[in-house]
């Protein structure tokens, strides 16, 4: 059996060990497993977020290095159906998950009226249909730019080229509306009572960290495998790596930004965020992402023989992708229920469950395309670029 067959049974045979962790959780603990499956759920999607707005932004700027790793990125964002699915158990958890569901029996008193002004939006009828909406922006977009692509491959690139320069001009306006709020509306909203206007670009950053660090393993992938042409290769690794380091101190900026302008405030209300984060096992994780996620990657990344690796690329790739889901389990566990539980076979397993089910879907609809787009009027010029 070959390793492109293999790798679905693989991917399947992950989900459905994660699938059994989840289903014994519910069993057990019904609101420390939908903790785990939520922080589990956004920490991936954000990454095929990641990946749809590389695409955009690649086409916007007509970035040359990008093309000739576009179809990889495409591949990832192919896989946002299977999220949609994948979000139905969040929904139908949602009165297990967000307090603002039951503020009579879940909240203090004093903070019931600050939800109750809220409740034109915190409802659950219209949560779901909020969800619903973003879904449907989030994969139009995915599957116009994927199925765009490939038939560019068949010819006329010139004029399709335009139309997909102006459809990603008027999707990342749209992209940043949905994803901001789906950040407010799955993970803010776990403390109704505090609110942060630039947790939605926050959400962004990780997420783009973490699309930057996926390519840069499956581009490993591809050419250890020999399913990439020689001519992708250091240089756009390198390129890859620049913008990698750009996104990592893009996310440590806006953290930081968040952070000084709350705590300087005194105000307790929109402290209390912070104060659980930096107290106790939640403060020494924060030295970990902080370390790991940050001060690791810009360090290595100052190294030009490291950005040109292909190995090291990997594995550094692999190590924020790591640092990205625990940065997600800092920012969402604490003000999820039952969040100071510690269940790491929970959250083993719903990790497992979703990004089985997101790898196996990958390798099926990523499975007959070509590893490198054939039409774009730049993909010559793309394979030739070098940053020597």
């Amino acid at each position: 059996m070959s390793a492109t067959q293999r790798w679905p049974r693989v991917s399947t045979g992950v989900a459905a060990i994660g699938a059994v962790l989840c289903i014994i959780g519910l069993v057990v603990d019904p609101a420390r497993t939908a903790s785990a499956y939520l922080v589990a759920y956004i920490s991936c999607l954000a990454v095929v977020l990641g990946a749809l707005a590389m695409i955009m932004i690649a086409r916007v700027t007509a970035a040359t290095w990008f093309v000739a790793l576009r179809r990889q990125a495409e591949q990832i964002v192919a896989t946002l159906p299977a999220f949609a699915v994948l979000l139905i158990p969040i929904l139908v958890a949602t009165p297990l998950l967000y307090s603002w569901t039951r503020p009579d029996t879940r909240l203090e008193p004093v903070m019931r009226a600050v939800v109750q002004a809220k409740v034109a939006y915190l409802n659950i009828p219209f949560f779901v249909a909020r969800a619903v909406v973003y879904m449907l922006v989030w994969i139009g977009l995915g599957e116009m730019l994927r199925r765009t692509s490939l038939e560019q491959d068949r010819g006329d690139s010139v004029a399709i080229e335009r139309r997909m320069r102006a459809m990603s001009a008027v999707g990342l306006i749209a992209f940043a509306i949905t994803v901001s709020f789906a950040a407010f509306d799955w993970m803010m909203s776990l403390r109704p009572t505090w609110y942060s206007t630039i947790y939605g670009v926050d959400y962004f950053a990780g997420a783009m960290v973490g699309a930057l660090a996926l390519l840069a393993v499956l581009i490993a992938r591809g050419r250890w495998r020999g399913e990439l042409p020689d001519t992708v290769g250091a240089g756009h690794l390198h390129a890859l790596a620049k913008l990698l380091i750009t996104f990592v101190l893009f996310w440590v900026y806006i953290g930081f930004s968040q952070f000084i302008v709350i705590w300087s405030a005194e105000i307790p209300v929109e402290r209390a965020w912070y104060v659980v984060r930096t107290r106790g096992a939640w403060n020494a994780l924060a030295g970990v992402i902080i370390t790991g996620h940050f001060v690791l990657p810009f360090v290595v990344l100052l190294v030009r023989a490291f950005k040109r690796s292909t190995l090291a690329m990997a594995l550094l790739g692999a190590w924020l992708l790591a640092m990205h889901y625990l940065d997600a389990y800092w920012v969402v566990m604490p003000d999820a229920p039952r969040g100071n539980v510690v269940a790491p076979w929970l959250d083993l397993g719903a990790v497992m469950f979703i990004a089985g089910v997101a790898s196996a879907t990958w390798s099926i609809r990523s499975a007959g395309d070509p590893s490198v787009v054939r039409g774009d009027p730049l993909v010559t010029a793309s394979l030739a670029y070098s940053t020597e």
